[in-house]
């Protein structure tokens, strides 16, 4: 990965915030760049009003008394504009009409002001011309020249753009930006969520499909991650469930040819007893397998259980009946779990050991958050890469053992109820020979502090 993503925010609110702060200063940027690079293009505007008027008048005399006689009709045309018009000679096109306080005060401002010299100025009212208002009339007999004000506001092409181009470049500018950077977000966060529903259409068609990478805004890795667990929860129960009728079908398929032939036979190999054990192991394949079933919806409520009370209860209920089982560990633990469904495991697991073993050690320890708990035989154990195997549901490592009624369920269902119960389950060989199956369970929050403040 860049070092520059690393400052890159990883949440959805995140990417909005920096994607709005990154408009606003391209929007900002882009509009002083273009207002430095256009502004000066454009004439500084005339405020309305005699004052400015009367400048614009001045400075246009003055110009038209500076300039070579033979140049100064050019100079007018190119100085007249639409608030003040310069004419060489006398304004023929002027309807005069009784003059009005307004042409008199700036021929008395030109004159006060002195700039243009002690020659006189006639000052006089214009009738107003289709469109537009007159404001006065000014003629230099000396200078041979005419000045006509108008009375409107200068709303010619140049001082409309001045007036409005900040704000329709920033306008423009900010909807440019905005919807770019908009089209990309939703782009950008929209296309893992297409992927995901693409994927989720095409699961029922794909029995094994392929795990979706993760991309995008931390809120949408999260469901990405969450989407690929649920699909591999749901295509390994898939694959669960097609092997357990592979296997019932399997192992029921020997004890029903056996009664076939028994009926065939007739005789002694079809008496009830032979014929009574046959349907004895049907039945006890199929309520394994059923029961397996109903674990894996089991709703029991999880509490705080005394640990090493249920261990050395189950130690004293094996040992009544003959075996050698033996329990070392403290006296007193506590972890939440269910309890009747923790207690089918451990006993799975103690009847495991017991099946291939003449004896099972059972010891209880803890680390900092998990009780941990060794079932140990001294069996022949299982070969180190048969291990996983062996917590299959319907996995038996000796095809011979399917006589007996098992369905190799045992381990599965610890194995369920343990995952359950927020818990591990390895399975490691014992020493010097044996399998040793180690559960982990979380603490109580009493014990759990009780085990940090002795750590500390």
């Amino acid at each position: 990965m860049l070092k520059w993503q690393h400052f890159f925010p990883r949440t959805i609110y995140g990417q909005m915030v920096a994607l709005v702060s990154l408009c606003m200063f391209m929007t900002l940027g882009v509009t002083s760049l273009l207002l430095y690079a256009f502004r000066p293009l454009v004439p500084p505007p005339l405020p309305p009003g005699p004052f400015t008027n009367i400048l614009a008048v001045e400075t246009g005399i003055q110009a038209l008394q500076a300039a070579p006689p033979a140049v100064r009709a050019n100079i007018a045309e190119k100085m007249s504009g639409a608030e003040v018009t310069f004419v060489i000679g006398k304004d023929a096109a002027c309807q005069h009409v009784p003059t009005d306080h307004m042409a008199t005060f700036i021929r008395n401002m030109l004159v006060y002001r002195g700039n243009l010299g002690p020659y006189p100025i006639d000052a006089q009212s214009c009738a107003p011309q289709v469109g537009e208002g007159l404001l006065a009339s000014l003629y230099l007999p000396h200078d041979n020249i005419s000045v006509i004000v108008f009375d409107r506001h200068p709303h010619h092409f140049g001082h409309m753009m001045r007036w409005t181009m900040p704000l329709t470049i920033s306008l423009l500018s900010l909807v440019t930006i905005a919807l770019a950077l908009t089209f990309w977000s939703i782009w950008h966060l929209s296309r893992p969520l297409r992927n995901i529903a693409i994927q989720a259409d095409a699961f029922g068609y794909d029995s094994t499909p392929e795990p979706l990478p993760q991309q995008g805004p931390t809120e949408v890795r999260r469901l990405t991650h969450a989407f690929n667990r649920m699909q591999a929860r749901i295509a390994a129960s898939t694959e669960e469930r097609t092997r357990m009728l592979i296997a019932i079908g399997h192992d029921l398929r020997t004890p029903l040819t056996r009664l076939f032939i028994r009926l065939e036979l007739g005789g002694e190999e079809a008496s009830p007893a032979a014929m009574k054990h046959d349907l004895t192991l049907m039945k006890k394949m199929l309520n394994g397998a059923l029961h397996f079933l109903r674990e894996q919806t089991d709703a029991e409520t999880a509490q705080e259980i005394d640990l090493a009370s249920q261990l050395e209860t189950l130690c004293h209920e094996f040992s009544v009946v003959g075996h050698t089982i033996s329990y070392t560990g403290p006296a007193y633990q506590t972890c939440i779990c269910q309890p009747i469904a923790l207690e089918r495991a451990l006993s799975n697991l103690i009847e495991n050991g017991l099946k291939y073993g003449k004896e099972v050690e059972i010891r209880l320890g803890h680390d900092s958050q998990y009780a941990v708990i060794d079932i140990c035989d001294n069996g022949p154990g299982i070969p180190a890469h048969l291990l996983e195997k062996a917590r299959l549901p319907f996995s038996r490592l000796d095809p011979a053992r399917s006589l007996d009624g098992g369905l190799g369920l045992g381990l599965s269902i610890a194995d369920a109820i343990i995952s359950r119960n927020k818990g591990q389950l390895t399975l490691g060989a014992a020493h010097p020979h044996g399998l040793c199956a180690r559960v982990k369970l979380p603490l109580a929050a009493q014990q759990r502090k009780k085990t940090l403040a002795e750590k500390a």
